[in-house]
């Protein structure tokens, strides 16, 4: 899953709403007790809300594949692959959740911990393929596996298939259900992972920090703390914030479809590191906001050249993890925020940026009401909840070495998308950013969302060049009007489609380039020929 921006940077106005928001996270630690592990005595253990959340969707499409995640990494080395197995089973041993499946006892889902399988690691030898074939075969094969639906009530929730290359070259595939898994997760597998695997390789036991809880005990935690008056308050903040039937969102779509799909593509294109290190110094912290308010600030805005609409809903995702003792869980602990923004009176961009951080603070604040009760409690429509996501993923770093081998992610195209739209912002190394708009093809063209990600950093650059700007001033914008220099100095458009992607990955490795766009030219990057 993907997270909103928590990075404390030091800015003049303490009393901004960043920094409301900031000190709100810290009380919520002092203000519930410390979630203390809970006996296994045979009780039916319960759903965390988030889990919950997910599991009705599955009762409504059983087998259902848009909540499989699917990632692949790609190794290159000598790479030990008893080792490799003997890390799989110690960090799936160590974490209950994933070897928990989900079961209906009197009435009411529940958690069922089960002992781990022995057989994890599946092998598929591919060393008789071309270059070109095997690594066309890594995203068909991957792509397969995440159209594979999971038996929630049997379990695993996931599947481990390690792809043979060549020498020295491995894919590891990697599907896992959502309800078992987020991408803070992710980051906290492949810590681990490498920790075991470099502790196998030298004979030795992993050196892993003793887990304080499991993931079953926040999910009874969350359960007992959210009840009388916090939950109270919790239900009046959002009765209040979102009454009055909130309104869906209008979107430049290009079909009108009215049966559901989960059918889905991404675009993608890369911001320099100039253009973030401005919004981050230049325009967010002196407003005393954060990386995340400046850049939903900026999509409000274009959605409101979109649509002169000035009450916009959207989701945003949060961690769910502000425990400490939940930070080193891996498990689905995210809960989806709905923000209502004012956008009225023709705001300047700087003051629509102090609007935008009032009512994050605020949401923040009130994050514990999960997502299923607000939805039946207000009866919000699911056209409204499913309308359109906005995220900044801040999640830990991933490791860059299994023990000696270089560890790289390979991108793959899940091809699904359960939002109409939805923008993710992805931090890179050296400073870059990565903007992914993840879009149902039964609503949108390729082109359109492409044109719309070009025009969000065009509006950026304007909150840069005149924050005082307001609204209604804005110019209608299209991809083919941007400034020169903005096109040939911000914009790198990535591969849009699968096989766009595949072809980069291609040519990434063989040239040994960074980046590869739709507008790269073989030969100009170094190519001297189709047979190289």
């Amino acid at each position: 899953m993907y997270m909103s921006d928590s990075t404390i940077t030091p800015v003049a106005n303490r009393d901004s709403a960043f920094w409301q928001s900031i000190r709100a996270n810290l009380a919520l630690q002092h203000q519930t007790p410390i979630i203390t592990p809970c006996p296994r005595d045979g009780a039916p253990l319960p759903l965390s809300f988030a889990q919950e959340r997910l599991w009705r969707v599955e009762q409504v499409h059983p087998g259902t594949t848009a909540h499989n995640l699917c990632a692949a990494f790609r190794l290159r080395g000598l790479l030990d692959v008893v080792a490799l197995e003997h890390s799989l089973n110690t960090v799936i041993a160590r974490h209950e959740i994933l070897h928990t499946c989900f079961q209906v006892i009197a009435g009411q889902p529940a958690q069922i911990i089960v002992p781990p399988p022995e057989q994890i690691l599946s092998w598929v030898d591919l060393r008789s393929q071309l270059l070109t074939q095997s690594e066309m075969e890594i995203h068909r094969l991957a792509g397969e596996e995440a159209r594979k639906p999971f038996d929630l009530e049997r379990g695993p929730l996931w599947r481990f298939k390690l792809l043979h290359l060549a020498d020295n070259d491995y894919v590891l595939v990697r599907t896992i259900h959502h309800l078992i898994n987020d991408r803070w997760s992710d980051s906290l597998f492949l810590r681990e992972l490498s920790a075991g695997y470099e502790a196998f390789c030298c004979d030795q036991p992993p050196a892993l920090e003793p887990l304080p809880i499991q993931y079953a005990d926040f999910a009874i935690f969350q359960r007992n703390n959210l009840q009388g008056e916090r939950y109270t308050k919790q239900i009046e903040y959002w009765q209040q914030r979102l009454a009055n039937d909130p309104p869906l969102l209008q979107l430049p779509v290009d079909f009108s479809s009215s049966t559901p799909s989960y059918q889905g593509a991404a675009a993608y294109l890369d911001f320099s590191p100039t253009l973030v290190a401005k919004l981050k110094s230049n325009f967010g912290q002196r407003a005393g906001a954060s990386f995340f308010t400046t850049l939903l600030t900026g999509f409000l805005a274009l959605l409101y050249r979109y649509s002169r609409q000035t009450d916009m809903v959207l989701a945003s995702p949060v961690a769910g993890r502000y425990r400490p003792e939940t930070r080193g869980l891996i498990g689905f602990f995210n809960n989806i925020l709905m923000l209502r923004n004012n956008l009225d009176g023709n705001p300047s961009l700087r003051e629509l940026l102090a609007r935008v951080n009032d009512t994050i603070a605020a949401a923040q604040h009130h994050q514990d009401l999960p997502l299923q009760d607000l939805a039946e409690i207000l009866r919000l429509p699911d056209a409204v909840l499913s309308r359109v996501m906005f995220a900044l993923q801040n999640v830990p770093s991933h490791p860059e070495r299994l023990g000696n081998i270089e560890i790289t992610t390979v991108n793959i195209e899940e091809s699904i998308a359960n939002f109409d739209l939805f923008l993710s912002l992805r931090q890179l190394p050296a400073g870059k950013l990565t903007a992914i708009a993840r879009y149902k093809t039964a609503l949108f063209q390729a082109n359109t969302v492409t044109t719309l990600l070009v025009e969000y950093l065009a509006t950026l650059q304007t909150m840069l060049d005149n924050p005082e700007q307001h609204l209604d001033d804005l110019p209608p914008l299209q991809a083919s009007q941007l400034p020169q220099q903005m096109t040939t100095d911000i914009v790198y458009v990535a591969p849009r489609t699968e096989t766009e992607r595949r072809i980069a990955d291609i040519w990434q490795m063989i040239l040994k380039v960074e980046l590869v766009g739709i507008d790269t030219n073989f030969f100009e990057a170094g190519g001297r020929s189709l047979a190289w």
